[in-house]
């Protein structure tokens, strides 16, 4: 069996992440505004400065790459889980794309 990745994820040792986001509102539109104003203007340094000096008001709103390789390692590690399982699986014997694993109960025919 595989080893699961660890360096976003501790699934399936523990829960998979959640995360809270919020929708922009109000109070935080100005500092996502400005964001974005700098980005269009091909600014990138100083936005990334703005986001890190407003990181901990603004970490509720914006999804970073970090949280994009959470989602993707917890995805993965879920399917590897998923996949050493034994699991029991119907299919007909015209499916032309049958994936099934070693170890799983197949049930099948006409």
């Amino acid at each position: 069996m595989g080893k699961f990745e660890q360096e976003f994820s501790n699934f399936p040792v523990q829960k998979i992440t959640r995360h809270d986001f919020k929708n922009i509102d109000d109070d935080i539109a100005p500092i996502v505004n400005e964001i974005n104003a700098l980005r269009a203007q091909g600014l990138y340094s100083q936005a990334a400065n703005l986001i890190q000096e407003n990181f901990n008001t603004i970490s509720h709103y914006i999804v970073d790459a970090v949280t994009y390789r959470t989602w993707e390692e917890e995805i993965y590690n879920t399917q590897k889980y998923a996949r050493q399982k034994q699991q029991s699986i119907f299919f007909d014997e015209s499916d032309a794309d049958f994936d099934g694993i070693e170890g799983d109960v197949w049930a099948g025919g006409d």
